[in-house]
């Protein structure tokens, strides 16, 4: 059996919501978060706790297709948690079609649950004002 690698797991959830995103899989996306769930994001209130999480990724899901990857600038364990930084860049297809890129900074702090599984705990990203 392989040892326990807690980077590398908080990383495999966020490849399992890069592709639960793509796919549209709202219940899927809603799993990967703790019940507790913050997540800080520009423009939009304070999103605390799943229902609201649910809300949230309910309304970025009908904003569009989304396509992205995550690139970590670091990682690190801190007892029951994994706390990762860097940018994430991909593009956002609305229906019209008319594409558009972002590219935002993020702050993600995973912890992993009673099941042990590692889930998003908080969440924090804003434009990084690169140029896509």
């Amino acid at each position: 059996m392989a040892a326990e690698n807690p980077i590398e797991e908080a990383k495999a959830v966020v490849e399992r919501h890069e592709v639960l995103v793509r796919e549209e899989n709202l219940d899927g996306i809603v799993a990967n978060a703790a019940d507790d769930v913050v997540v800080l994001a520009p423009d939009v209130p304070l999103v605390e706790g799943k229902a609201a999480f649910r809300e949230f990724y309910s309304g970025l899901l009908a904003m569009g297709k989304w396509d992205f990857g995550h690139d970590y600038a670091g990682a690190e364990v801190v007892g029951n948690m994994v706390v990762a930084h860097g940018l994430a860049r991909g593009t956002l297809t609305p229906a019209d079609g008319d594409v558009s890129s972002f590219a935002n900074n993020f702050l993600l702090t995973f912890r992993k649950e009673a099941d042990g599984k590692y889930r998003f705990w908080r969440v924090a990203f804003a434009s990084s004002g690169a140029d896509t």
